[in-house]
């Protein structure tokens, strides 16, 4: 043919050509999005499907989708006949987090299955709106003692939502719930109110003369997590207190202020009565850099405190004082042996490693020798701070 005919029949058809490859172009990226959108339309029909798993897992996928077409269909599942997918709704709602699922959900939280209510709770947490703070709070008198999907009772997760919020209005509720017979529910509470922080403070101060003993001791542990510099003058006048209990959580929650005005008190409780309040004391003041506390640690060191020992374990470790080593290794060697003998394996000191490694074959204890990082100081080296 004529090159210069098929020039022509080019350059008349380009137009054509182009718009072909366009359409090619678009259709090759259409299925990825396209499939995505009909899985989701698929899992929302899936919801009325016959087969209650079918509609469990399909709401659980809905939720891990985070596709906010599913949050109508999802708040009608959540009037399920199936505990199962109750349950399965209101989680994946949570995932969403919609503002249009808070209403239903306060409703959930009158459901008569109690997961079905606990993970009402849970979803309105995730939310964060405003309307969820009063039904939250009627939650904390659910009476159902204990759910099958978690260790945390209903009430102990509404406490833990509601500091999570962190809305004041649940203040004077969940220092009531620190009375709570459950432990779950009064440890989550303690958390609440440390999250709730500056506005709880007052009303924990007037908690911690509370005549409940489970509730005094709650208040002054919040006041610690909080470390208002308010709650330390009420935090020292209760190291005068008759209960030994009281004056440790005392100077437990002392210990998390850095400020000066609670070193002498603590030193004054190195000389308590009750071992437990020594050994915080003693972990408090080996936490401080402070003269007088350096000083009075030395004085515990060479009387043989060995609840001041224990507590301050990390400051001797940290000092590295040479020959000190004999002192620690008695103690391990003691009935408390057992509260030093990590810190101790993992000090750096081939002395102390040693003792350790024999002590634990004597009392057939299994240790980690390679911990570099636990509560109370195990990642502390011998010598670091001299």
């Amino acid at each position: 043919m004529n090159p210069l005919i098929l020039r022509r029949f080019w350059q008349t058809r380009q137009p054509y050509a182009v718009g072909l490859l366009l359409c090619a172009c678009v259709f090759w990226f259409v299925p990825t999005g396209y499939g995505q959108t009909d899985d989701v339309s698929q899992l929302i029909g899936q919801l009325n499907d016959l087969d209650a798993t079918v509609r469990y897992h399909a709401a659980d996928a809905l939720g891990k989708a985070k596709d906010p077409r599913a949050v109508e269909p999802l708040i009608i599942a959540l009037k399920d006949s199936d505990t199962r997918v109750r349950n399965s709704a209101a989680q994946a709602l949570g995932k969403i987090s919609d503002p249009r699922a808070v209403e239903p959900l306060i409703a959930a939280l009158k459901d008569s299955d109690g997961n079905v209510r606990w993970f009402a709770v849970d979803a309105l947490s995730k939310i964060k709106d405003a309307r969820v703070v009063e039904p939250l709070i009627a939650v904390l008198k659910d009476d159902e003692p204990f759910v099958n999907c978690c260790t945390l009772s209903i009430r102990g997760n509404a406490a833990w939502a509601l500091g999570y919020i962190k809305d004041p209005r649940a203040v004077g509720p969940l220092i009531a719930a620190l009375k709570d017979p459950d432990i779950g529910v009064r440890t989550s509470a303690i958390g609440a109110l440390g999250f709730i922080g500056t506005p709880a403070v007052e009303p924990l101060i007037v908690a911690v003369k509370d005549p409940d003993t489970e509730a005094r001791q709650g208040a002054v542990e919040a006041l610690g997590k909080i470390k208002d510099p308010r709650a330390i003058e009420p935090l020292i006048a209760l190291l005068m207190n008759p209960d030994g209990d009281v004056r440790w959580y005392a100077v437990q929650a002392l210990g998390n202020f850095k400020d000066p005005r609670v070193i002498e008190p603590l030193l004054a409780a190195l000389k308590d009565t009750s071992w437990g309040v020594r050994e915080s004391a003693g972990k408090a003041l080996g936490e401080i850099d402070d003269p007088r506390a350096v000083s009075a640690l030395l004085v515990a060191w060479k009387e043989r405190d060995v609840a001041v020992i224990i507590g301050a374990v990390s400051f001797f470790i940290r000092r590295g004082e040479p020959g000190s080593e004999d002192v620690l290794i008695e103690v391990l060697n003691g009935p408390a042996g057992t509260n030093i003998a990590q810190r101790l394996l993992n000090s750096g000191n081939v002395k102390l490693e040693n003792a350790v490694q024999v002590w634990a074959a004597k009392n057939n204890i299994r240790l980690n020798i390679r911990i570099t990082s636990m509560p109370g100081g195990g990642s502390v080296k011998w010598g670091s701070k001299p």
